[in-house]
């Protein structure tokens, strides 16, 4: 695990050492800013580069909050009552200054005057005083300078105490008494504990099993493919091989529980990633397009494998009464949610595209679009376009002068024509090969 540190030289390096002794798995990398303000700038460009982060301040992470997107898990370090009781008792026991006169900086009024109850000070004998936390970039350092400054001057207190690196490097540059507030290496151990459990906890997250139910709609009752087992065989293909490539793309496992129907396996966080955390599927659109077919997605989360696959089964029955070429989530077997597509599908957009096509051949040569679908169904089965009328009737399962019929008022709007002739027997007249041109 790679933990990023950010913070001033001085509490980074504290923190780095006590995490190179106390937590070997744990990889430091060092941010130093030499003023808070840098933080959001820093990370911009290296929150990527580790597993997590650690503030060593509430206040640069404040500040990172508001500019920035967390991307891996991020903790700071609190402002704790111990870290306060160390620096008033160093102040108390190597220097000589008066702890009841003090200005700060960061902690709330409750929180000092709880520490000072713990080494036995009454609050009715303090003289502090508190800035406000008025978190303005470029704005704060400047006034916390300049309160503490202005404190001294006017000899109100004996000396400034600081959570701000930067504050107190100023300060003691102006001869100004001046103490840095750093947290103890508990609190920091603290932690770091916790972040490492955010860390695992999301790692577990990521790694949760998600299992995905697809279901080919069936077709409209009025479309051609639902009468022809061959182009309906043709066409499942093709939604497989949609399938198997948006498989492959979440690196996930497909079981074919039927012919109709792919039951796949794969992480929240490839999932997640493929789909934009959710907010699109481009399977539904992928097969809608490719092929002359919808599908009805299901997309289960659970604490096991059957909990998921339960509740992607419930989400792809959802979607399938919906009336397909939809997706549904559901958490746990219970919360539904989606569904993902835009909207519910069009019904009269939603037929087939090969039903269209043929329509409007069926229209231009005057014949029943069954006819002009059935033509094209003979040309793919075969594997050719070129015909005698004669080797084409039984095909059609009609008679040949029937057949020549027909193909003449194909070949007079331009979907057939004369290629050649050929003499079917040991002698008599040639018989014509034409030609369909119905794709």
């Amino acid at each position: 695990m790679k933990v990023g540190v950010i913070g001033p030289s001085q509490i980074v390096a504290k923190a780095v050492q006590l995490i190179r002794k106390e937590f070997p798995q744990i990889e430091p990398v060092e941010y130093v800013y030499a003023i808070y303000t840098e933080t959001p700038a820093m990370l911009k460009y290296h929150q990527l580069e580790v597993d997590a982060l650690l503030f060593t301040g509430k206040t640069p992470y404040t500040l990172a909050g508001k500019q920035l997107k967390q991307i891996v898990p991020w903790e700071y370090v609190p402002r704790s009552g111990s870290s306060l009781l160390r620096v008033l008792l160093y102040a108390k026991m190597w220097t000589n200054y008066d702890i009841c006169n003090i200005s700060f900086d960061t902690y709330n009024q409750d929180l000092l005057h709880e520490a000072y109850r713990e080494i036995g000070i009454p609050v009715d004998q303090l003289k502090i005083f508190i800035s406000q936390e008025n978190m303005i970039p470029g704005d704060y350092h400047r006034q916390i300078c300049d309160f503490h400054r202005k404190n001294y001057a006017n000899r109100q207190v004996s000396c400034c105490i600081t959570a701000l690196q930067a504050v107190y490097d100023e300060l003691k540059a102006g001869s100004i008494p001046c103490l840095l507030l750093e947290p103890t290496a508990n609190v920091m151990r603290e932690t770091i504990y916790k972040l490492q459990l955010k860390y695992l906890v999301k790692l577990s997250q990521q790694s949760q099993l998600v299992s995905l139910y697809i279901q080919i709609d069936p077709p409209n009752d009025l479309s051609l493919m639902a009468d022809d087992e061959y182009e309906a065989a043709l066409n499942r293909t093709k939604v497989s091989e949609q399938v198997y490539l948006f498989a492959q793309r979440i690196q996930a496992a497909v079981i074919e529980t039927g012919e109709k129907k792919y039951l796949l396996f794969t992480t929240m966080q490839l999932l997640e990633n493929e789909t934009n955390n959710l907010k699109n599927l481009d399977l539904l659109h992928a097969v809608q397009s490719n092929t002359n077919s919808t599908v009805s997605v299901g997309i289960g989360y659970g604490r096991t494998a059957n909990a998921a696959k339960a509740g992607a089964n419930r989400g792809m029955l959802h979607a399938a009464k919906k009336g397909g070429n939809l997706a549904f989530i559901v958490f746990d077997g219970k919360k539904t949610i989606g569904p993902l597509a835009s909207s519910a599908p069009n019904k009269e957009a939603s037929n087939p595209i090969i039903d269209e096509k043929y329509l409007r051949i069926a229209e231009k040569v005057g014949v029943s679009i069954n006819t002009a679908y059935k033509l094209h169904c003979i040309t793919t089965q075969l594997g050719r376009n070129e015909f005698t009328v004669k080797e084409l009737a039984p095909l059609f399962g009609v008679t040949a002068r029937t057949m020549n019929r027909i193909i003449e008022k194909f070949e007079a709007k331009g979907y057939c024509k004369l290629v050649g002739k050929r003499i079917l027997g040991a002698a008599g007249r040639p018989t014509r090969i034409i030609q369909l041109m119905l794709d």
